[in-house]
Order: C-alpha cells, then structure tokens, then sequence
C-alpha cells in the first residue's frame, strides 16, 4: 500500500491504495506463470517507508517517514515469493528520518529489515541502496555522489555482519541520458568513481517516455514506431559502456521499466505495448546475466494484470511466452534480419521446457506489412500472440482468447505445428520453436 498512480478513469496522479492482498490464491497463481523470477519491492515511496518490525509505531510513520511496513505485510511479500517460486529484491529508506542534522544516514533501518528477513526466512536476495538516488525524491538537498558513496560505505558492514550473501545492486540511477520529468543531480559515472567497485549488479531504471500524467503530448501512434521501440535500447547502450568502464563482468540489471514512466498512459494495457514489450526484452536479452524487471505486477495502467479482478493484460501473456520458451543463452543469427520494423530473438528454450530447441521470438511492427519466417529445419512450433485490434486489453493463442477461471490458473498454451513458411500478420508477435536445431542440444 501507500501512493502511487491512479487509473485513469479514477483521475490523474497519485492516490493512497491499500495493501495488496498477497495471499490471494489467484494472484499467486498468475505470478507463477511468470516464474522464475525476482520480486522487486521498492519505489519511491520505499525511500521514505518505516520498517516496524515490533509494532512500536502503531502505524503511525515517525518524523521524517511517510509511511510504516509492518512485520506481518513483510511476511506476507515472503510467503508470496515462495509461493510463486520467486526471490526478493529490495531497498532502504533515505528520508530524514535515516539522517542526522549533518545529513549523515543511519542503517539502523536497513539493518533492522535485513536482521527480520533472515530470522523469518524470508528470501531477500538483494538489495538496491535506495530507489534512484539519483533524483531528488527522498533524498537531502544538493545530494551528490560523494553522499551516495558515504551512506553506502555505512550500509557495507550491516551487510557483512547479517547477510553477507546479499548482492548490492546500484546505482540504480535514472533519467540521465534523457531526463523524465525530473532531472538527475549527479551521474551514473560520478556514483561509479565515487563508489568503487562496490556493486555485485550494475543496475538503472529505462523508460522510453513519460505518461500523459506527467505531461506527455504523445500517444498512441508512436507505439510501432522505430524511434520509440529503440529508445530503451539505446538507454542500454549507453549504460553498458559505464558498466563496462567502471564494474567489468557484474550482471546488468534494469531494476524498472515499462511502456512509460508515472503509471504508464491507458495504451500500456492494450496489445498495442506488446510490441514494445517483446522488442525491448529482446534487445536487453544478451545473455551476460541480465535481467529485466517489469513495473508493476498489477498496479497501474502499465501493470501486467489489471489491478480491479487481476485480469490479465496482454503484456502477461507475453510474459508468461517468454518465461516458458525463451531461456538465459542468446543466439546470434546466422542470417541477421535487416529490416527496420521486424525483428528475430534466438534463445535456446530453457530448462524444463515442454519443447526443447530453439525458441525465436519474432515482432512484425509492421501495420501493414505481413512477414515470413522459416526455421533451419524446416519444422516448428509456433505461438502466435494477437489480437482482435492494436487497442484491445485481450490477447489470443494461434487464434483462442487467452482467459483465466476465477482462480487463476494458466490455460493450456501449445503451439501449433508448422513446415515450411510461416507468416507473421502486420503489428503482430509470435514465438517459434525448432525442436531440431542442434546449437541447443
């Protein structure tokens, strides 16, 4: 609970929501299909949140705080994640109530949610120093580098004395090769130097826009367009190279992103973003430990599951494709595709896989265009996600709409046998697997 983006047809900006009831069986259900995965429980309200781990607040946030956690909603994230299959990834509170008169952070929060995490097996698994931190939200003024790199040296040996087997993640810097509403006060490169090679994972948050709340003039037009499906990957680009200068070898993490930041605009929950959703996946996917966090599960208008009923959106089933087909080892092709509105992913299938082989994730962006495909061997099996328009909320399988019963559990999803070509409709996506392709093997 606590503030975040309203839909739309409730008004613009944020509202106070209640706590997401995680135990709701089909809630757990439909987070299943999206397994394995990392739980991030974070934001921007994470930066100035109370952890109470005895019930001494009563639920009322101490100075400098907005609002209190309880140790039983932080159960309940635990019990949610192994019972999804899933592992936790969190942050700390920055707000002045961490600080002292000088500015100096205190870990005493950070150590107290740690110490809970690992008294009730909790499966905390990493953690980013706070959210963003470099933009002025939670922070203290003229925060800067210097200041990330202080607090954090405070944080290393609270995680050395209660869970050495934390990953640090960060910077978790945002907004900085193209700024988004705010902009950033000290760079990624500047975190970097400052900090050393502190960090497990090098991460940052990605969004090709903002929504029309935060005052964005552009719509749904733009969504099939080369400018905007390049604009995360070319964010990418641009942080790998810090990566690389400053933390060779760490894992790449993009701890946010989503059709647009602040909640996303009413087209983020229409099949129309499916393009974008699979295209961006695709081109973060480079098979060095990456991992793409989506936001949010089921909040807001760029949440995977509409939050009133927990309706899959089409992004879901896009998702839950991708997690079942689409595993950790990349593949170049062999006969790279050229041209600019399609593109081809290759991934061998991962473990545990119902088809073993290689899985290629194929996005026509075309809107009028039909493209053809073939698999070296000449056979397939193929998973065509579409939909009855660009602005529908639901999606189909090889032509079946895609619904869930009341408690949630995933429909069958088989492909459907193909030899020889196999056409790919205008503005559409569609997974295809090779079961004799002798690279996966």
């Amino acid at each position: 609970g606590g503030q975040f983006w309203q839909p739309y047809d409730a008004g613009t900006g944020k509202v106070t929501r209640p706590p997401l009831d995680m135990s709701s069986e089909r809630l757990r259900n439909l987070a299943k299909g999206l397994g394995p995965a990392y739980v991030r429980v974070s934001g921007s309200w994470a930066n100035s949140t109370y952890f109470d781990a005895t019930g001494a607040t009563g639920g009322t946030p101490p100075a400098g705080f907005n609002a209190v956690l309880t140790a039983d909603q932080w159960r309940g994230v635990g019990k949610f994640a192994d019972a999804v299959g899933a592992e936790i990834v969190t942050s700390f509170p920055s707000s002045p109530g961490t600080r002292d008169a000088e500015g100096n952070w205190n870990p005493d929060q950070a150590q107290s949610l740690l110490q809970f995490s690992v008294d009730n097996k909790i499966p905390v698994v990493a953690a980013e120093m706070f959210n963003e931190p470099t933009l002025p939200v939670g922070m203290p003024a003229n925060y800067n580098a210097a200041d990330f790199a202080r607090d954090l040296a405070a944080l290393k040996p609270v995680v050395k004395e209660v869970d050495p087997e934390l990953k640090l993640v960060g910077p978790g810097s945002t907004a900085e090769r193209k700024p988004l509403v705010i902009s950033s006060t000290f760079t990624t490169a500047e975190a970097l130097q400052a900090t050393g090679k502190a960090f497990d994972v090098f991460s940052y948050h990605a969004y090709p826009k903002v929504s029309k709340r935060c005052g964005s003039t552009e719509g749904p037009e733009i969504a099939l367009t080369q400018e905007f499906l390049n604009r995360v990957p070319d964010d990418a680009d641009y942080y790998r190279k810090l990566r690389d200068q400053w933390l060779p070898g760490a894992p790449m993490w993009v701890t946010e992103t989503a059709q647009a930041a602040c909640g996303g605009d009413q087209w983020a929950s229409t099949y129309r973003d499916v393009i974008r959703y699979v295209n961006t996946l695709g081109r973060l996917g480079v098979g060095d430990g990456d991992v793409v966090f989506h936001n949010t599960l089921s909040a807001s208008d760029y949440g995977l599951l509409d939050e009133d009923g927990l309706v899959p959106r089409p992004n879901y089933w896009a998702a839950v494709l991708w997690a079942r087909l689409m595993g950790p080892t990349v593949h170049g092709l062999e006969q790279p595709v050229s041209t600019e509105d399609f593109a081809v992913y290759a991934h061998c299938t991962p473990d545990g896989a119902q088809e073993k082989g290689m899985a290629y994730a194929v996005v026509n962006s075309s809107e009028t265009a039909t493209r053809t495909v073939s698999t070296p061997s000449g056979k397939a099996s193929v998973y065509q996600l579409t939909s009855d328009s660009l602005d529908s909320t639901s999606a189909s399988l090889n032509g079946t709409v895609l619904e869930v019963p009341a408690d949630g559990t995933l429909p069958k999803m088989s492909g459907r046998a193909a030899d020889g070509a196999i056409e790919i409709p205008p503005a559409t996506v569609a997974f295809v697997v090779d079961t004799d392709a002798h690279a996966c093997s």
